[in-house]
């Protein structure tokens, strides 16, 4: 059974929801001007001395910034996270991890499994969740119901 809230509990989360939307929005400018920063570094690193692979670093880094920042809007618009997306970080930040240890041979055959098995649960993951969506998305198209994007 769900109790209902008193008027002072309902205003103390009300509260405790705008701190928290506070928060996330400090956090989104400190990725944006971090993005940034990270931007003249590489736009720097261009013109002083090109190394492919530390552009190559700097710029899955701030796609994992960007992605980061996504999720963060998608908070305050929705108060909700889906999974999808942070799949998409785990899968980025793998990625750079890679990219860092190029060289297979100091990686080690043990760390090569565990970052393909890691890969492959979050290619699973991800695509239940993507099913999941879409038959969440076609059972509202098939009963005529409106999301609020659509209102």
């Amino acid at each position: 059974m769900k109790k209902d809230l008193t008027k002072i509990e309902k205003e103390i989360m009300r509260g405790l929801n705008k701190v928290f939307d506070l928060v996330v929005i400090a956090l989104g400018i400190i990725t944006m001007v971090y993005v940034v920063y990270l931007v003249i570094l590489l736009s720097e690193s261009l013109f002083t001395g090109f190394d492919a692979e530390d552009v190559l670093q700097k710029i899955v880094v701030i796609l994992i910034f960007l992605e980061i920042f996504e999720i963060l809007l998608m908070y305050l618009t929705n108060h909700h996270v889906y999974i999808k997306n942070v799949v998409e970080i785990g899968v980025l930040a793998l990625v750079r991890e890679l990219l860092v240890t190029l060289n297979i041979k100091t990686l080690g055959w043990e760390n090569m499994i565990a970052i393909a098995a890691l890969i492959l649960v979050m290619g699973i993951i991800y695509v239940l969740e993507m099913k999941r969506v879409n038959a969440h998305t076609e059972f509202l198209i098939e009963h005529g119901i409106k999301t609020k994007k659509e209102e």
